[in-house]
């Protein structure tokens, strides 16, 4: 079921343009990071990425309830990397 962009409520609105901006900014430091211009990039592009599945997931919720299960778990699985790889280092 497609809906209109000025159907959507606000909240959704705004979620969708975090996601928009987060999924631009992880392809911009990871290009960085392949390309040696910041070696801390990855520190930021990957809760960026978990940042961008939780907005999957409350896209998701109310039309593939599987999707957003799924989206919740990356997330969770990509923070806790995220901590275990800060904190090792």
């Amino acid at each position: 079921m497609k809906s209109k962009w000025t159907d959507a409520p606000l909240l959704h609105k705004i979620v969708t343009i975090i996601s928009i901006l987060a999924s631009l900014s992880v392809v911009a430091l990871s290009v960085l990071q392949m390309f040696d211009i910041w070696n801390q990039a990855i520190n930021i592009c990957v809760p960026l990425m978990g940042i961008t599945m939780l907005c999957q997931a409350y896209i998701q919720w109310n039309t593939s309830r599987k999707v957003a299960y799924f989206s919740i778990g990356t997330a969770v699985f990509v923070f806790i990397c995220a901590i275990i790889v800060f904190f090792v280092r």
